[in-house]
């Protein structure tokens, strides 16, 4: 006699995890139509993904950035995107060789500098750009 509590017990667990499983069995479905229904509306196989950002190995993240700001603030005056660079390799003991990856990377830190308001581009000096800290 002493068995029915556990049995009835038992048989109770077993009939609440029955209805939870149909119940997100439910769910499941009601996601996946969700989702269904979103992948036809939207034409999702024709948005393109974020690129990839691959950071320079010559500089830590955001290194180059403000290695660029200060060396404006340090000159106190306009300076070239040559100009900066050849400072930031003498700072960093760079080689020469490397001089087109530090441009490119100077240049980048720049316009996105600019694109802030932090620095302003004054204009050409050949076909480097001239650069100052923005008033």
């Amino acid at each position: 006699m002493g068995h029915t509590f556990a049995i009835s017990g038992l048989v109770g667990k077993r009939f609440e995890m029955a209805r939870m499983i149909e119940h997100h069995q439910r769910e499941i479905k009601r996601l996946r139509q969700c989702l269904y229904q979103i992948d036809h509306a939207y034409r999702i196989r024709s948005i393109k993904p974020n690129g990839y950002r691959c950071y320079s190995r010559i500089f830590k993240k955001g290194e180059c950035y403000r290695l660029c700001l200060e060396t404006l603030r340090d000159a106190d005056e306009v300076l070239s995107t040559t100009l900066i660079t050849e400072i930031i390799m003498h700072k960093k003991g760079l080689a020469h060789d490397q001089q087109a990856t530090i441009t490119d990377s100077v240049n980048n830190s720049l316009h996105f500098a600019g694109r802030r308001c932090v620095v302003q581009c004054i204009g050409m000096d050949g076909l480097s750009i001239r650069w100052k800290i923005a008033d």
